[in-house]
């Protein structure tokens, strides 16, 4: 008997053969093979007895798992009575793999009324794999950080009936994106979950704040800091419980086309988990519970989600990853989160090794909560469960709220949970580790009072009752980071890079007299706001005017936006300019006539252009810019020799067409800026303020000087994306595989320039603190003392001058490079920065220190993190191309 996966395959592929028939033309390439065993799927149908005369032939040395379909020749009624057999043909098969799942299972599994489709039950033993190795995840007990918070946890839990417990863990119909159930006799309210990493999606009257890029970009942790915080207060202030965000390297940004990159703060793990220490941190401070998402291995939109066609299932995509990249890479900056206390972790919706993400022993179990000691809560991303797992799985989102349409596997208030505790397949003290995970964050950050935590009702299908407003003066700290992140790439003269003048920038108002400006990303359209339906979807391609953020889950609607047009003109006319300084503008991307006369006849031009990304969809593969804006820019730049560009964007821009050309004499990157996208960037136009902003992802000149795999497309059942490029994403690839980028990792210019000293680097040890949440990553002995991976070993000094003629920030980066005894791993690795401000002629000495973590690689023999033997070198430098002008310094463990 053919196993029940072989037959779900063969079933898959049958009725996505019927679909193909019936539409006449579709044409589906391929079905790879994503069996366990290396079967064909021809051989599959074969088994059923399956008879397919309307397949076309296997190409002679191609895929044994692929399949060609040859539609050319069918009429409509042909294909019609080929799909009514096939689908006959499929019903049957169903029929009998539903009937082999009985016996092989011995007990009945019900079947949906009125369709072929098997229910949540049998669903979860058909698609849930189980880990190779079943871990059990230990149970919670607060950690050194909560201890009190967990002791009322556990007082509560015990309080409540099996009905209770269980109805806390399951998604319910509420006012916010996600609510849980309650307890009203103990006092407990119906807890409120909220996107995003932007601000308060789906609610009036509140910011939309810079994208974790755009903050990533400044890298400046105060910065970072102050804007958790405040995102957090409007979280708060609306009523939320917990708010899901960071994103802390789910996706990383494994692939540059990545449609949510911008969502997290780099490409790089270190930078990335330091942010994402600082954000939990600072966002829990403020009231707040934050959820860092997406765990693990999450670095792609496409086939993301299971796909339904009638009843086939296309899985999600499976993230093949090695135990070393899982440690070193991606589980890096979940670290810090888990670290800094954070009380929420979501699990994604990709598959791992095979097993679904919200269902892996592996990584929840044991990655999540044994070896990081995860004492919060496992949540699900919405529609990412697949089964009734409560292995690593605490919270199940949506359960039976928003949406409605996923199968709710824990049961309509959490009643599947009751069957499995009653049944014994799930221990009633696993349910009350799962309640007391949920509450205990929930009590440490805001307060004891359960009852006084209400959401407000100007949240999703809730009618507004005041429209309470939360934004207070955070407009102030949106309109910094905009500034600071700006990326001052190129302001040349000649050829040559200069600090500004007649020509490039800043601009000098006593000199100029005309500006044009052009492309739509120069004005504003509120009507951003009708193309986000009341899920907060947005459609890409329906954009006119500044783009301010990414979309989906991770976009917030703004108040207002003020679009760089205005604040242009606003600048001029407080500076006292408006009358000796005209401002044209032409922002129709489409129609170069207007854009090119008032670039003649002006002193400078400035192109505004940008390129879109968001949740569902990757970027197009060319990582080109949007809206006709590579020939708006040749078009403007061949009419005006003083053209400045300023892009909106989520990550790297493939910029080789056009950033070369005479004209063109500065270009500045300035992200997603959020409401305040015109305001930020006058300050550097200007003058006022010198650019300090530093590219948090390299820019590489072609698409193809990234690893080539990233980003599968491929039409399968079972898609698989194997991590096979392991340690080198992004700027490391091109480090080791000696790619010269267009723009390096790290990479800004300022008005200013600065000069390094020698760096001097000595031992200085320094023991963890033991009032914050403690991992228990395994580490062997090593040359220091302390229990801690987190202990400081090292203090690194590197003095800064300032040797231009104004005040700057400048960002000192240091990287290592590990003994030649440490194999595998990146030729440099970033383990520090520092952000300082400068004034003209003055130095400055910055301090850095290194963990005991920050030289350590992963056994994987040992499943310890070890300090390899031989000579680190250190380099002070100002981005991950700069070796050859980096202070350098070594020492031997």
């Amino acid at each position: 008997m053919p196993p029940p996966r072989k037959i779900v395959l063969a079933l898959l592929g049958c009725v996505l053969v019927a679909v193909h028939a019936q539409a006449g033309k579709r044409h589906f390439a391929e079905l790879h093979r994503r069996s366990t065993e290396d079967v064909s799927l021809t051989s599959l149908f074969d088994q059923l007895g399956i008879k397919l005369p309307f397949l076309g032939a296997v190409p002679s040395g191609g895929d044994r798992g692929s399949l060609s379909f040859d539609s050319d020749n069918s009429n409509a009624a042909d294909a019609d009575k080929v799909a009514r057999a096939a689908l006959r043909q499929a019903e049957r098969a169903l029929d009998g793999a539903h009937k082999e799942l009985e016996d092989s299972l011995h007990f009945p599994l019900r079947k949906l009324p009125g369709s072929h489709r098997i229910d949540a039950s049998a669903l979860s033993l058909l698609h849930a794999r189980q880990d190779q190795q079943s871990i059990m995840a230990p149970f919670a007990d607060g950690g050194v950080g909560w201890v009190e918070s967990f002791r009322i946890a556990q007082g509560l839990v015990g309080k409540m009936t099996l009905e209770e417990k269980a109805n806390m863990t399951a998604g319910a119909n509420g006012p916010c994106i996600g609510s849980t159930g309650s307890v009203p006799r103990l006092g407990i309210p119906s807890l409120c979950f909220s996107d995003g990493p932007t601000g308060v999606r789906q609610a009036l009257n509140v910011s939309q704040f810079p994208a974790e890029v755009t903050v990533g970009a400044t890298w400046d942790l105060e910065l970072v800091g102050k804007r958790a915080r405040a995102i957090a207060e409007e979280f708060r202030d609306i009523g939320v419980n917990v708010m899901f965000a960071p994103v802390t390297g789910g996706p990383l940004g494994r692939s540059p086309q990545g449609g949510r990159n911008w969502e997290g703060f780099a490409t790089d793990e270190y930078l990335t988990g330091r942010a994402s220490y600082v954000s939990v941190k600072n966002a829990q401070a403020a009231g707040i519970v934050a959820g860092a998402k997406h765990f693990i291995f999450y670095e792609q939109e496409t086939s993301r989600n299971v796909r339904t066609i009638l009843p086939v299932l296309q899985q999600p995509i499976d993230s093949v990853v090695d135990d070393k990249t899982a440690h070193e890479l991606y589980m890096v900056p979940f670290a810090e989160a888990i670290r800094a206390g954070a009380g929420q972790i979501m699990c994604s919706y990709n598959k791992i090794n095979g097993t679904h993400a919200c269902e892996s022993s592996k990584s929840l179990a044991g990655l999540l909560k044994t070896e990081l000691n995860f004492q919060g809560h496992v949540v699900s991303d919405y529609g990412g469960a697949w089964s009734d797992s409560t292995v690593g799985l605490d919270v199940l989102m949506p359960g039976d709220g928003l949406y409605g349409v996923q199968p709710n596997f824990f049961g309509s208030h959490g009643s599947k949970l009751i069957e499995n505790v009653e049944s014994g397949k799930l221990t009633e003290k696993r349910l009350d580790d799962m309640v007391i995970r949920l509450l205990t964050p929930i009590l440490q950050y805001q307060g004891g009072d359960l009852s006084k935590l209400l959401p407000n009702p100007d949240q999703l299908n809730v009618k507004p009752a005041g429209n309470k407003n939360v934004q207070g003066d955070h407009h102030q700290i949106i309109r910094q980071i905009g500034t600071e992140s700006l990326t001052l790439l190129k302001n040349t003269v000649d050829g040559k890079t200069r600090s500004g003048g007649a020509t490039g920038l800043p601009l000098d108002l006593n000199t100029i007299k005309r500006i044009a400006v052009s492309g739509q990303d120069a004005v504003s359209s509120l009507d951003n706001r009708k193309t986000c339906n009341n899920l907060g979807e947005c459609v890409l391609k329906d954009f006119q005017g500044v783009v301010t953020t990414g979309t989906g889950s991770g976009s917030t609607t703004p108040p207002y936006i003020i679009d760089p047009l205005a604040a242009i003109r606003s600048y001029i006319a407080k500076a006292g300019k408006n009358k000796a300084v005209t401002v044209t503008s032409s922002p129709n991307p489409f129609v170069f006539l207007g854009a090119v006369w008032e670039a003649k006849n002006a002193d400078v031009a400035l192109v505004f252009v940008s390129a879109t990304a968001g949740e569902s969809s990757d970027r197009n593969a060319d990582l080109r810019l949007d809206h006709n804006g590579e020939d708006l820019i040749k078009a403007v730049a061949a009419a005006n020799n003083n053209t400045i560009v300023i892009i909106h964007g989520p990550g790297p821009v493939i910029v080789e067409d056009w950033i070369d050309l005479p004209g063109i004499r500065t270009v500045l990157y300035a992200y997603y800026p959020g409401q305040e996208a015109g305001s930020s960037p006058t300050p550097v136009l200007f003058g006022d303020v010198s650019p300090s902003g530093k590219l948090p992802f390299v820019m590489a000149k072609k698409t193809s000087d990234w690893p080539a795999n990233t980003l599968v497309k491929t039409l399968s059942l079972n898609p698989k994306a194997t991590f096979d490029e392991k340690l080198l994403i992004d700027w490391r690839w091109l480090d080791a595989k000696n790619i010269a980028p267009r723009f390096p990792f790290g990479f800004g210019l300022s008005y200013t320039t600065f000069s390094y000293g020698e760096m001097q680097a000595k031992k200085q040890f320094k023991a963890d603190s033991t009032s914050i949440q403690r991992t228990k990553e395994p580490f062997a002995s090593s040359v220091s003392p302390g229990d801690s991976l987190y202990d400081e070993l090292f203090s690194v000094n590197v003095p800064i001058t300032n040797t231009g003629n104004r005040t700057g920030k400048e960002v000192v980066q240091l990287y290592l490079s590990y003994p030649a005894s440490a194999i595998e791993q990146p030729p440099h690795v970033l383990r520090g920065f520092a952000k300082v401000e400068i004034a003209a002629g003055q130095t400055r000495t910055v301090s850095m220190q290194l963990t005991r973590k920050d030289l350590s690689i992963w056994d994987v023999v040992q499943q310890k993190w070890v300090i390899p033997q031989g000579t680190f070198t250190l380099f002070a430098a100002k981005s991950s191309a700069d070796w050859t002008n980096a202070k350098k310094t070594s020492f031997t463990v």
